[in-house]
């Protein structure tokens, strides 16, 4: 068995950025599609203003997380309430320009996962993404070794099972939460209030190749709940409400899922995935859950090397691929 570990420079032929270029293409998106008074200009005016845009955008938003903590915990401080109420704005905004900038680029070509999933990818394989786009899924779709049904590592009947497993361990742009099913009024119910899972919309269905599809557990709710885990220092895989974490128990089991790959795995790619110091919980995952008679193959530009040392320096059999960009490795593949 072999996994393949996908970051965003393996998404960069497809039109999306580096996370190191996402607040840059994200503001001058916003800027370029929507009137001064619409709530992405807000937000990212509101950034602009209280925070220092010198920083990586993960430590802006950082920033951003921590001042909503403390004004939550020094309610009384004075004008607490009324930046607390702003930031939150802000923050549930951002988290909902993410998906929306990812989905208004994604109608371009992804040649090179395509050549992957045809050429590269055999059943029985799982990849594992860290990127929000819907770019590698589509191709996985359409070599016929990747199916919805299971393909998440979440069930999504009627479906048939799925020959490969892609496990997306940031969130998709595809997956939304559904408050109560989508009911309205007063209802009684034993489930958690988003569910045990993300739900996907049936457009979504269309966008990945199927016709009239749809998820049984997607309603006609009006409002739907970003999903996707935020890119920050110290990220949360849950989503904190009145009545508790959500979702968090389906973070670990896609975790564990994907760890459970890892194990079983005796060949590893990292395929522009530099393991960020901001990834904490996903070089966890990966030190730890790969054999140590498993081999691991980084292919990430010009980070390959510092990649190759920092696995290195955990006990892990890594080397360099011969070709240091995706296309030249899907070649030597």
């Amino acid at each position: 068995m072999r996994t393949f570990i996908f970051g965003a420079g393996a998404s960069v032929h497809a039109g999306y950025p580096l996370a190191v270029d996402l607040r840059r293409v994200m503001e001058r998106w916003v800027y370029a599609t929507y009137p001064e008074d619409h709530d992405f200009r807000s937000a990212v005016n509101t950034i602009n203003e209280k925070f220092d845009r010198s920083k990586p955008f993960e430590l802006v938003l950082t920033d951003l997380e921590n001042r909503i903590e403390f004004l939550r915990e020094h309610p009384n401080a004075i004008g607490a309430r009324e930046e607390r109420v702003i930031l939150n704005l802000v923050w549930e905004t951002i988290k909902q320009m993410i998906p929306n900038y990812f989905d208004s680029v994604r109608s371009g070509p992804a040649t090179l996962y395509r050549r992957f999933a045809t050429e590269a990818l055999t059943p029985g394989d799982a990849v594992i993404t860290f990127n929000y786009d819907l770019a590698v899924d589509r191709e996985l779709k359409r070599s016929d070794k990747w199916s919805i049904g299971d393909g998440y590592g979440f069930s999504v009947p009627p479906f048939g099972n799925s020959l490969c497993k892609l496990f997306k361990l940031h969130g998709s742009t595809n997956w939304s939460g559904e408050l109560f099913h989508g009911a309205r009024g007063f209802f009684q119910s034993n489930s958690p209030p988003l569910g045990y899972r993300p739900v996907i919309q049936s457009s979504e269905f269309e966008y990945l190749g199927y016709e009239n599809g749809s998820d049984p557990e997607c309603h006609s709710a009006s409002v739907r709940l970003g999903t996707i885990i935020m890119p920050t220092e110290n990220k949360k895989f849950f989503i904190e409400s009145s009545a508790g974490r959500q979702l968090e128990e389906f973070w670990d089991s896609i975790w564990s899922r994907a760890a459970a790959a890892l194990r079983n795995s005796s060949e590893v790619y990292l395929i522009g995935y530099s393991l960020p110091k901001y990834d904490t919980r996903a070089r966890e995952l990966i030190t730890t859950s790969v054999g140590n008679g498993a081999s691991m193959t980084v292919c990430c530009a010009d980070g390959t090397d510092d990649v190759v040392e920092s696995l290195k320096n955990f006990g892990k059999s890594a080397h360099a691929s011969s070709h240091l960009t995706f296309e030249g490795w899907l070649a030597s593949m």
